[in-house]
């Protein structure tokens, strides 16, 4: 793939009494192929000992573009002008060039580094180039995704332990989440690059520490519920059953009521969702894997379990006698 960039560069530095000024933006129009660099704030002070730079002034002036110039663009601004990638590169009479940088599919064009350093006197030298124009790859992009990935903030998933409270022992409650792959759009090395972060692994913590079978579920389904028409839930769903509920009095939680039934308050469930992260450079359709994974938690309202308590009547559901 043949890259083709024409841009003009322009720096403005108001220079005063040859101070150097500390701080430049820069910003870029491909409309108009320019590219601007602005210089702003004092970068000297005057002090006890002469003039030392200002707490805010960097030593040197970078600026990462494609562009060539071979005039001057004006004997009285601190430019970079006289910029050249090659010998002969401007012809006669030409102050822009055009350059062409070859790269592969799915690679991505980053523009040559360059450096005005500062003098011990307080102003620049020429512009000194530090890199050639690169062709950035997925593998070049890695590292740095890799770090953008372990500060990506990702909304935890809501988690659902279905059924109507209080819930009973011997029932298998199904338990879900809604977790979808989420988006983040960031620069790395001068390249559009989306990142995204997609669930891999969901582990519940059922607060269950009576459980013969333990209190932790870990899948790789996000579960779904329950809805009218469909077979009884098993232990092939995902979600828990509570079948015994510790001794009242002795383990915290457990009481008996007026009834005596016996119940556990305060069960909270919580889901640790496990992301993978993936990137691709913005109009790519190929994605790379991210090394490492981070992790969110979810958490439910407290809620009470309590044993259901069976006894004989004479009446079936219908209110008939059958005894």
């Amino acid at each position: 793939m043949m890259l083709s960039l024409s841009v003009v560069i322009v720096l403005i530095a108001a220079l005063a009494s040859g101070v150097p000024n500390a701080d430049y933006d820069s910003r870029s129009n491909d409309n108009d192929n320019e590219y601007t660099v602005e210089s702003h704030g004092q970068g000297w002070v005057e002090t006890a000992d002469g003039r030392e730079p200002a707490n805010n002034e960097p030593k040197d002036r970078y600026a990462r573009t494609d562009a060539v110039t071979c005039g001057t663009l004006g004997e009285d601004l601190d430019s970079l002008s006289g910029i050249v990638t090659a010998p002969g590169a401007c012809p006669e009479g030409t102050d822009v060039v055009e350059i062409t940088t070859p790269c592969e599919d799915g690679e991505y064009a980053l523009d040559a580094l360059w450096v005005q350093r500062v003098r011990e006197n307080g102003t620049y030298d020429d512009a000194e180039q530090l890199s050639e124009d690169e062709c950035v790859s997925p593998a070049d992009l890695a590292r740095q995704a890799q770090r953008e990935f372990k500060t990506m903030k990702i909304q935890a998933p809501e988690a659902t332990v279905q059924g109507n409270p209080p819930m009973v022992v011997n029932v298998h409650y199904p338990a879900y989440t809604t977790a979808a792959p989420q988006d983040r759009t960031v620069t790395l090395l001068g390249v559009p690059v989306v990142l995204r972060a997609e669930p891999t692994e969901y582990t519940w913590d059922f607060d269950d520490p009576y459980s013969p079978t333990g209190s932790t579920l870990t899948t790789t389904s996000p579960g779904r519920p329950w809805h009218e028409g469909d077979a009884t839930p098993d232990q092939s769903w995902v979600g828990h059953t509570y079948s015994q509920l510790g001794t009242p009095g002795e383990n915290a939680g457990t009481a008996v009521d007026d009834k005596g039934n016996v119940y556990r308050d305060g069960v909270t469930v919580s889901l640790t969702t496990t992301w993978q992260g993936r990137f691709r450079v913005q109009g790519t359709s190929d994605w790379t894997d991210i090394p490492g994974t981070i992790s969110t938690t979810s958490t439910t309202g407290p809620a009470t379990v309590t044993e259901a308590r069976t006894r004989l009547v004479c009446e079936d559901l219908a209110g008939n006698d059958v005894c």
